[in-house]
């Protein structure tokens, strides 16, 4: 009778193999440095055609330079997602970016309903404290509706390349790593700091708002499963800060704003150079939004992984 040799163990993964990949895939960490060393080649390009195709200085709060700028941003940046999700063999809504049957969908408008709701409140409250009044129309006719249209089309490229830029896949594979919400807070800070250190004029107060407010988006992602909501929220606050309320931005007024305004007082209760972004009456703002939201959205639905946490 012959006895059968026993299975041969199989052999421990090498070394090399756990460094870089785990149970499923290739390490989070490695896929972001790929995705960065992606991003920062292709947006070099973009920028050296656009230097080349639309030369010269132009205002910070010009509608136009700002759609360009952020489109420049946007496109390198969704290619590096696209080349990303064929290696990791995702769809890009597994990464929060909403299908285009659903990116201005409920979702979104229910989004630019809390932002224009947020940034409303925000310039009552200054209002109430003394700091902002309203001395007439800056622009009329032929020229409000167009500084209206580009302001719009301007503040919806904002939101989908800050959106898009700073959550959906890096957050997505950041949290596959560290977990859902130690990523969204280093993010969210990550990108309140670097508002704080390339941003003329800036504060604590801006600071604290931007990482908090990136927060809330990162929550909103969390609970309705696409960036539709954030990108939404984005359009319409800074619509409202900069163009219908006519707050200042990084010491600028916004070329073609709707409103000639006074904003007196001092500057905690105005965000002084900085607008209504740097008042610290925004904190209530951001607690009323966490609240609100969070009651009205309870279930978790990204990523899935970790829906469940």
């Amino acid at each position: 009778m012959t006895v059968p040799s026993p299975t041969a163990p199989p052999s421990p993964p090498s070394v090399l193999r756990r460094i870089f990949w785990n149970s499923r895939e290739i390490r989070s960490g490695w896929r972001l440095l790929i995705f960065v060393a992606l991003s920062f080649v292709l947006i070099l390009a973009a920028n050296f055609v656009a230097r080349s195709l639309h030369p010269g200085d132009h205002p910070f709060l010009d509608p136009i330079e700002l759609f360009v700028s952020d489109l420049r941003g946007l496109v390198p940046v969704l290619l590096a997602i696209f080349i990303m999700a064929r290696i990791e063999r995702r769809r890009l809504t597994e990464y929060g970016i909403p299908a285009l049957r659903k990116a201005f969908g409920g979702q979104f408008w229910m989004g630019n309903l809390y932002g224009f709701a947020a940034v409303s409140m925000l310039v009552g409250l200054i209002a109430l404290g003394g700091g902002y009044k309203i001395l007439g129309l800056a622009i009329s006719g032929k020229i409000l509706l167009k500084y209206f249209a580009v302001w719009l089309i301007a503040s919806a490229m904002i939101g989908f390349a800050e959106e898009i830029i700073f959550r959906s896949y890096v957050l997505t594979t950041l949290a596959d790593g560290i977990g859902f919400w130690a990523a969204s807070f280093l993010l969210s800070f990550g990108f309140g700091a670097l508002h704080y250190f390339t941003k003329p004029h800036e504060r604590w107060e801006d600071f604290a708002c931007t990482g908090l407010l990136g927060l809330f988006l990162c929550l909103t992602l969390r609970r309705t499963g696409s960036l539709a909501f954030a990108i939404g929220f984005h359009l319409a606050f800074d619509f409202g800060a900069i163009f219908f309320y006519s707050g200042m931005n990084a010491g600028e007024f916004a070329v073609g704003h709707l409103l000639n305004t006074s904003w007196n007082g001092p500057q905690w209760i105005t965000g002084g150079l900085l607008g209504p972004e740097a008042s610290r009456l925004v904190f209530i703002v951001i607690a009323v939004l966490f609240v609100v939201f969070d009651r009205s959205y309870r279930k978790a639905r990204f990523p899935k992984s970790q829906a469940a946490n």
